[in-house]
């Protein structure tokens, strides 16, 4: 066990990597063949928290738009929308550094 866990309270509708919603496979030459989409697998949760990561983003991009173009943005706000999506951006890239390592050890194991 690699120790890793998200806290109960990380997890919701609010937060990227969990809560309900249609976590649904790509359709496609890549997709399992008589798997329905949103059968909660996880290259579709892991699609599904990126694309939740990156909505995170744009929405700082958006405030910071606004800010700059005079619009009345509070800066805590902005400032609140940075760290949320800091935040989420370094746990995906925690994800992705743990999957990254869990491959390594799988591609080395003897056969």
């Amino acid at each position: 066990m690699s120790g890793f866990s998200v806290p109960p309270e990380l997890r919701g509708p609010h937060w990227p990597f969990g809560g309900p919603g249609a976590l649904a496979l790509p359709q496609g030459e890549g997709a399992p063949q008589g798997e329905k989409a949103g059968g909660g697998r996880f290259g579709g949760a892991l699609a599904d928290a990126i694309d939740r990561v990156q909505g995170l983003q744009q929405q700082v991009r958006d405030q910071v738009q606004s800010a700059a173009t005079g619009e009345p943005v509070a800066l805590h706000d902005i400032m609140l929308a940075m760290d949320k999506s800091e935040v989420a951006f370094n746990l995906m890239l925690e994800v992705r550094n743990r999957l990254l390592d869990a491959w390594d050890k799988v591609s080395r194991a003897v056969v």
